[in-house]
């Protein structure tokens, strides 16, 4: 990582690695494998991958051109089933290496096996076909040539798992560089969470060219990602070392207090949310040319908790710190994001 370049003992470190932890994080799968776009990735880009050994992963899964359609499945469902991932379809052939107690690794490497699937569409009509329920926010990268394709499936997590392969009518998950088929108990936690909300609130922050230099547009989107509708949503917004808070006409904003280091918003909406159904909450702030917080948290009592934080720089316009809950390892309260800001702001606010 980059953050070797700093010392450790200057404050500057601890705040760039959480910046390129939360970089990582967004980053979409293909970004993190290759470093770039998934639609900017070459038949180069993969020869030159595969010209060192590379081995299957947990979100990356290689097949060679000659894989049947009806293989591709279980390994869609597998990672919609968990945490999503890759597959690259046209890779080398693969190679068992043995290594200690026995244990035999499979690796890839060497030149690409181009495939014969007829093309892009036709492999979503397959997919779309043979896994219910239908999977969605696929994205597939088509490299066609003359001998054939090569084809890059970047595979989300699904909010709407678990994922059935009609195939052979078994769900899976992916365990390590397998997909394998899912015990009872997790299938069955699966249905569960997709019949129960998904709230997720997002947090968006904008330059206002309308307005004097100090001031910043806060948009808030709370939503609800699963098909079961639900409502009396309760919310927390919570922003520190900022100046105000100017509410657009008839917002919910309006109802912001100030404390003594802080402005908070809570209230209860009874908007029922469901598809594209959603809780805006717009504002505008007057910050201190300075880092300054924004949290939400979002719950119900059939839901739990999400809760979004991060630190925003307005003078460079970059998010220095953010949190999202299901999004890294530990949990970030907001007294967490406090001490970081004080840290990089030098003040006690």
């Amino acid at each position: 990582m980059l953050c070797v370049l700093f010392k450790k003992n200057t404050i500057n470190y601890n705040t760039f690695c959480i910046f390129m932890q939360n970089i990582l994080i967004r980053m979409s799968l293909a970004t993190r494998i290759f470093g770039k776009d998934l639609y900017n990735i070459t038949k180069q880009d993969l020869a030159i991958f595969f010209q060192e050994e590379q081995e299957e992963t947990s979100i990356l899964e290689f097949k060679s051109g000659g894989v049947q359609i009806s293989d591709l499945y279980k390994e869609i469902c597998a990672f919609l089933n968990t945490e999503g991932g890759i597959i690259i379809i046209g890779s080398p052939e693969e190679k068992k290496v043995k290594t200690i107690k026995k244990h035999a690794k499979r690796i890839c490497s060497g030149e690409l096996v181009p495939s014969h699937f007829r093309n892009k569409d036709w492999l979503i009509q397959k997919i779309s076909s043979n896994i219910t329920p239908v999977p969605t926010g696929i994205k597939i990268q088509e490299i066609r040539e003359q001998n054939g394709s090569y084809f890059i499936i970047e595979v989300p997590q699904s909010f709407n798992s678990p994922h059935q392969s009609l195939n052979d009518g078994r769900y899976y998950i992916r365990l390590e560089e397998e997909a394998r088929p899912a015990p009872h108990g997790i299938i069955e936690a699966l249905f569960y969470r997709r019949q129960k909300p998904q709230l997720k609130a997002d947090i968006n922050i904008y330059d206002a060219p309308e307005k004097p230099d100090e001031y910043n547009k806060i948009v808030i989107e709370i939503r609800n990602e699963s098909e079961y509708p639900t409502d009396k949503i309760s919310f927390m917004l919570q922003l520190y070392n900022i100046n105000d808070v100017i509410p657009e006409t008839n917002n919910i904003a309006e109802k912001f207090q100030k404390n003594e280091h802080s402005y908070q918003l809570q209230d209860i909406s009874e908007i029922v949310l469901i598809d594209e159904i959603t809780i805006p909450i717009n504002f505008y702030i007057i910050h201190k040319n300075a880092p300054y917080i924004v949290s939400v948290m979002v719950w119900n009592k059939e839901f739990g908790i999400f809760k979004n934080r991060c630190i925003y720089d307005p003078v460079n316009e970059t998010y220095i710190d953010w949190y999202k809950t299901g999004e890294g390892e530990n949990e970030r309260t907001i007294n967490d994001f406090i001490n970081n800001l004080k840290e990089i702001t030098d003040s006690t606010f």
